[in-house]
């Protein structure tokens, strides 16, 4: 089933904007007692959906949509995704007729600017060809019309490739303008404004910031003119945070466009605008009674695999830093590696430094836990120095996985000579470029330290300060490794080796005790997880229980129905 077949089936009335389906109302919660619509969206590209009302807040992957419709079925399962192929747009562009000329005239567009700027018609709607080095590849068009809430407004020839609209006529030695249109970009035109650019699709698709990341890196400022709404402010906080506020400026109006500004003032008040666009200020000063309001079940986290996690500490909430100890062997990251795939299967991108690991076995062991102990996607080969049979993924699998986490995955393939400023310049870069959401750091021990005890612990605590602060300031979560003082035996939080600004600083502290064989029979389970912190909600619980599969390499709940044969979807 694909998602289009999806919507026709179970969303009744929606509306299409770029790689976004957006229904009438919620398919779960029905728009609430409010009757609110507009909040449910599913990425046609990304394969994730979710809901933005806050007694909602569904969200998941495609797969998790289907299964909650009962639509699951295993060809569908094992499908690899969607990859990133674009096709070139086939409408033809004819010059602008009777009805689109009076449009763009009517909303102060010249004939000169807007054939400057290449805009057509294609079948009686205003045609916006976007460029790319001279080549045609993405179309969008738009209804030449007062829009009226129904109906498509603007939609884009599907397969195109989302890109700045006129990016091939900007100068890097110039600032760049970014607006939320293409009539915004038209009106900045018609004023005098250069290098004026424009996103595919207002404030819903950001990914023309990763295909055109390194022709935005050329450019020393940028300047920024959103609509004057929600949407609009949020497009503009995303992009400052994607592109650097060093180098961002901002356009206050008391109007809602560019447009308005032109029918209200005139072309020389659009032009002083920008000239008098302000710098990001200083992030972290703002009045306590302006402060967001906290609400719980509108954070943005990703889910644990074992549910008893999740029941305690809520998921892995953005913004927040887990620490994980625990002997050596303890499997400490092993069951990481499952929770970045989990948060994979959430939608959400991630990155990964392992110090102990070269990057092919950290991939052999992160696809083995993917596929899981299905029999059926394993087979068995004979080890000649070890002896016995050994098992191996078949081929199929191994790509699908591979397909399936593609673009989602990135590891910092480094060894031996990481300081904490070359971890943080590579995750930063993993979070603007690829938006990666979720990260590993495993583990400080590994990382390139002073030689001096006294200032190893110190700079212990440094980095851990520096990567809480990073996970805060740029909405992520950070999983972090840290091994204990004493070699053996069950821990408490005051047993991990180094600065206590490691558990004082973390959000989430966790211990992971591997049972040995002798205890395995008394204890009834292969492991136990320790909470030690739980910033959120100080709530601790008892120590978890868990089994461990030996092919799969995965810990589970023994009272979880499918046990380690959790499902990724792909």
């Amino acid at each position: 089933m694909t998602p289009e077949e999806f919507a026709s089936r179970y969303l009744g009335e929606y509306k299409q904007h770029g790689t976004e389906i957006i229904p009438t109302y919620c398919p779960y919660c029905k728009g609430g007692k409010s009757g609110d619509k507009y909040t449910f969206a599913l990425n046609t590209e990304k394969m994730t959906f979710n809901c933005k009302r806050g007694s909602c807040g569904q969200s998941g992957t495609f797969f998790k949509l289907c299964a909650d419709f009962g639509e699951v079925n295993k060809n569908y399962e094992i499908r690899p995704p969607q990859q990133k192929k674009y096709t070139a747009p086939k409408s033809k562009i004819e010059p602008a007729q009777r009805k689109v000329e009076t449009y763009l005239k009517r909303r102060g567009i010249s004939k000169e600017t807007w054939e400057r700027r290449k805009v057509g018609e294609s079948e009686g709607n205003i045609a916006f060809p976007y460029y790319e080095n001279g080549k045609l590849v993405l179309m969008k068009f738009r209804k030449p019309e007062k829009y009226t809430g129904e109906g498509q407004k603007a939609w884009r020839e599907k397969g195109g490739k989302a890109v700045f609209w006129g990016m091939d006529d900007c100068d890097h030695q110039k600032p760049l303008v970014i607006t939320e249109g293409e009539f915004d970009a038209l009106v900045l035109d018609e004023a005098g404004v250069e290098n004026v650019v424009s996103v595919p699709s207002g404030a819903e698709d950001l990914t023309c910031v990763e295909n055109c990341w390194n022709w935005l890196q050329r450019f020393k400022q940028v300047i920024i003119w959103p609509d004057n709404d929600e949407p609009g402010q949020e497009m503009c906080r995303k992009l400052i945070q994607r592109l650097g506020a060093w180098r961002c400026w901002v356009v206050k109006s008391e109007h809602k466009d560019a447009n308005v500004v032109l029918h209200a003032k005139g072309k020389e008040a659009v032009k002083q605008a920008v000239l008098e666009a302000q710098e990001v200020p200083l992030s972290g000063l703002v009045r306590l009674a302006d402060v967001k309001a906290f609400d719980v079940e509108s954070m943005i986290r990703t889910r644990s695999t074992i549910e008893r996690i999740n029941s305690i500490i809520g998921g892995y909430a953005m913004g927040f830093l887990s620490v994980w100890t625990g002997e050596s062997g303890s499997g400490k990251s092993t069951f990481i590696g499952q929770e970045l795939l989990m948060a994979i299967e959430d939608g959400f991108n991630v990155c990964a430094y392992s110090g102990e690991l070269p990057a092919a076995m950290f991939r052999y062991w992160i696809e083995q836990q993917a596929a899981g102990p299905n029999e059926k996607y394993w087979y068995r080969v004979r080890d000649k120095i070890r002896g016995g049979d050994v098992p191996r993924l078949n081929y199929d699998v191994v790509r699908n996985i591979r397909n399936w986490y593609r673009d989602s995955f990135f590891i910092y393939d480094a060894f031996g000579s990481v300081t904490d400023k070359n971890l943080l310049e590579v995750f930063e870069y993993a979070y603007r470029r690829y938006d990666c959401r979720v990260f590993l750091v495993d583990n400080l021990m590994t990382m390139n330290l002073s030689s001096s005890e006294k200032d190893y612990y110190r700079k212990q605590g440094q980095i851990v300060g520096s990567l809480k602060d990073f996970a805060h300031e740029y909405g992520v979560h950070v999983h972090l490794v840290a091994h204990p003082r004493k070699a053996s035996g069950r821990l408490t939080k005051m047993d991990v080796a180094g600065s206590a600004e490691i558990t004082n600083r973390a959000d989430n502290v966790f211990s992971l005790y591997r049972c040995k064989e002798d205890e395995k029979e008394t204890e009834k389970c292969s492991a136990y997880l320790d909470i030690f912190k739980n910033r959120w909600s100080g709530q601790l619980g008892k120590p978890i229980a868990l089994q461990f599969c030996e092919l799969s390499k995965r810990f589970y709940l023994e009272s979880s129905l499918k046990g380690a044969d959790f499902e990724l979807s792909w």
